[in-house]
């Protein structure tokens, strides 16, 4: 597993607290993690995350699983075309990250 940075591409206020935010980043490993902060990203809890791949599709980088905790850390899964066998070659990939979420009230 490794981390990954995610970059922000275009950040907008839903209704309330709550916000949308767009990343790109580069996949490295079959299991790749990224994690917000409030000071990067303007949120630290999430709602909901979904990633899809923007380049580098082919037979050995075909599915993404993405799945959060509870806090700050989206966790993207890279699967080969038969969907079982884990990721084995990045190049040229790049996927894209939509996440809803907000800045936790710590008071």
């Amino acid at each position: 597993m490794g981390a990954i940075t995610g970059t922000v591409v275009k950040k907008t206020e839903l209704s309330g607290e709550y916000q949308t935010l767009i990343l790109t980043a580069t996949p490295a490993a079959a299991s790749d993690t990224v994690t917000l902060t409030a000071a990067d990203h303007g949120m630290d809890e999430i709602i909901f995350a979904h990633a899809h791949l923007t380049a580098g599709l082919d037979a050995n980088l075909t599915l993404l699983q993405t799945s959060h905790d509870s806090g700050a850390v989206i966790t993207i899964k890279q699967l080969k075309a038969d969907g079982a066998t884990e990721a084995s070659d990045w190049t040229g990939a790049a996927l894209e990250i939509i996440v809803i979420g907000r800045v936790a009230d710590n008071t």
